[in-house]
């Protein structure tokens, strides 16, 4: 049995999508298994995790929340077949699917040798053990952001940890926050910069990533089991002790919860300096438009305080 996700648009346009993989990752960026493309959704949305006849969803930290039934998601839950998601302009319905129904998709494709088409980073460890990203022309942004290109959803990272640009000859790993806490770590030493060559490994928290120069052969397999492995272990000990209830329960505030709210709090800041500097730009613009229409603006001002001035003394 697989599971089968009809994805509703607004305009009311249906589009289904069948998976037997255990792992499923919605959002805007191509790497997800489901891609909504709208601008309302995150990079990278949510997640959904099947295990055992159990449906788990969370939330990746995205801006605009997840909900089930008009329920806001703020941590880990299970949900069930019937239940709706919603998310930016969608509305995405669950139904258990027969495999033999429609084609299936997998992450176990992955799961062979393959010659890098571009530079990617391979990551070796921790949940996304085995998956590829990209290293793009320009500017690659690794970080716990929804919106980074290498994201890593883990509360002690920061938003942008790091960044690899390209500057027509080399891709250089360079900081993005200047916090000691946070070093970069390639190839097991402290640096403040490098360039990157085939082989070389970056080491962020409990996630250990291999720098694969375009044109080379990389096999996946090994990691992409580990983390399977992995993260259906710690899945069925989160169920067996209850540590996942579903999205009508109440709930402590858990490290999930606590890492979409960061998230989002950083978003909202963002947001609000962005209007700030919006209207700070207005307004300027306003003022010096006013003065080339009024030359003698300052010369009414003077008049005005002259004014004022003598009415009190007339007092």
């Amino acid at each position: 049995m697989g599971l089968k996700l009809i994805v509703e648009n607004d305009r009311n346009e249906l589009s289904v999508h069948g998976f037997s993989n255990d792992l499923i990752t919605i959002g805007r960026a191509p790497d997800n298994d489901l891609i909504l493309p709208e601008r309302n959704v995150s990079r990278h949305h949510f997640q959904i995790e099947v295990l055992d006849g159990h449906i788990i969803i969370e939330d990746r930290g995205s801006f605009n929340a997840t909900y089930v039934n008009a329920k806001e998601l703020t941590r880990k839950v299970e949900i069930f077949v019937g239940d709706v998601i919603s998310v930016g302009d969608y509305n995405i319905y669950l139904e258990q699917d027969e495999e033999d129904e429609t084609t299936p998709q997998s992450r176990d494709t992955e799961a062979r040798p393959r010659t890098a088409e571009t530079e990617i980073l391979l990551a070796k460890s921790g949940p996304i053990g085995g998956r590829t990203f990209a290293v793009k022309g320009g500017e690659t942004v690794i970080g716990s952001y929804a919106g980074a290109d290498v994201y890593l959803f883990h509360p002690d990272i920061p938003p942008v940890y790091a960044k690899i640009i390209f500057d027509g000859n080399i891709y250089l790993l360079v900081p993005g926050v200047r916090d000691p806490r946070c070093p970069l770590i390639v190839n097991g030493m402290r640096v403040d910069s490098v360039d990157l060559r085939h082989g070389d490994e970056i080491q962020i928290g409990e996630f250990l990533f291999e720098y694969i120069e375009k044109g080379n052969i990389y096999d996946p397999t090994e990691y992409l089991l580990k983390a399977a492995e992995e993260r259906r272990r710690k899945l069925r000990e989160d169920l067996e002790k209850k540590h996942i209830k579903s999205i009508d329960d109440d709930g402590e505030v858990t490290e999930v919860t606590a890492q979409i709210e960061k998230t989002r709090q950083v978003n909202r800041r963002a947001g609000r300096l962005f209007l700030l500097f919006i209207l700070l730009l207005a307004a300027l613009f306003l003022l010096l438009v006013l003065l080339r229409l009024y030359g003698g603006l300052p010369e009414m001002l003077q008049s005005l305080m002259d004014r004022i001035l003598t009415a009190d003394s007339y007092e």
